[in-house]
């Protein structure tokens, strides 16, 4: 348990960085005495895991790290004691890098080996990570990835993401336009699992939302849709309330970002009702508009009786 500490986490993270050739990052004065701590107590301890051989590296370099240390300015003490339960600590997922494609690479590495996750034993061990532009005005936001997402090594695959990129036609975008995700990069396990899902539970979205957070801040959309119910839950936190409830909520935000709640696009191969359609439609106008992304007369007129 000691990696879900902040002290565990940040020896982490510079391991992350020493894995990518990393040899020195900047630290302001004020977070030099906790990393001086946290050597002390380790070496009364006879301990020589982890920061020892970390902390001596750092000097002048990436601004990434000052950024992660300054978060831990609580109580040095406090990671002496007992790992806090999971409600009561911040996760942090920084990857290193000096351009955003590097970040991005790095990410994905530590995907794989991220113990918060890990330590789960609940998920699968393919990785599926967000897609798409990261310049990307609007961001799409799912569940978790499923069977067919599993096996393309892409989110929103199988007849779920033909039904999502018939729309994004219809919005005149298409997936190299947007940024597309999910709240969780890996798949739900079940017993004798093949091509059946489930949904990703409240410890599981916990344990990710550090990530999302991380894409959200490399990617900066103007715009974030979340599809279906779950990913609502996740963004917003408002409990176990229905997928109306949230929609009903005024001005929703996730990080200072507004947010768009909306059916997931499965749901597109459940009904026919054209009511609900046009709603839906209608909840992608809606974001299109916060993205500022120009909308035709023709796409506000889809669904509307024929005069």
């Amino acid at each position: 348990m000691e990696s879900l500490t902040i002290r565990g986490l940040v020896r982490n993270y510079l391991q992350g960085l020493l894995s990518v050739g990393r040899r020195r990052v900047v630290l302001e004065e004020e977070v030099r005495p906790i990393l001086r701590t946290w050597m002390i107590a380790m070496r009364r301890n006879g301990s020589t895991q982890g920061c020892p051989q970390v902390a001596p590296q750092i000097a002048e370099g990436s601004p990434g790290a000052t950024d992660f240390l300054k978060s831990a300015r609580t109580d040095a003490s406090d990671e002496m004691t007992e790992p806090r339960r999971d409600d009561e600590q911040k996760l942090f997922f920084r990857p290193a890098g000096r351009t955003l494609e590097e970040i991005r690479e790095q990410a994905k590495k530590l995907l794989l080996n991220w113990e918060p996750l890990k330590d789960l034993g609940s998920l699968r061990s393919i990785p599926v990570w967000g897609d798409g532009s990261t310049n990307a005005a609007m961001f799409f936001v799912g569940d978790a990835p499923n069977y067919y997402d599993e096996k393309a090594g892409k989110p929103f695959c199988g007849e779920a993401g033909a039904k999502l990129d018939e729309m994004l036609c219809a919005m005149g975008l298409s997936r190299d336009k947007v940024y597309l995700t999910h709240m969780v990069k890996l798949r739900p396990s079940v017993p004798h699992q093949t091509l059946n899902n489930r949904a990703p539970n409240a410890a599981e979205i916990s344990r990710s939302l550090p990530m999302l957070e991380f894409e959200v801040s490399y990617v900066r959309p103007r715009v974030i849709v979340a599809l279906g119910v779950v990913a609502a839950r996740g963004l917003l936190q408002r409990g176990e309330l229905p997928l109306s409830a949230y929609q009903e909520i005024k001005n929703p935000q996730f990080n200072g970002i507004p947010v768009v709640v909306t059916h997931h696009p499965s749901y597109l191969l459940r009904t026919t009702e054209l009511e609900e359609r046009r709603r839906l439609w209608e909840e992608m106008l809606r974001a299109m508009d916060i993205a500022q992304i120009p909308v035709s007369a023709k796409q506000r007129g889809y669904f509307l009786p024929k005069k």
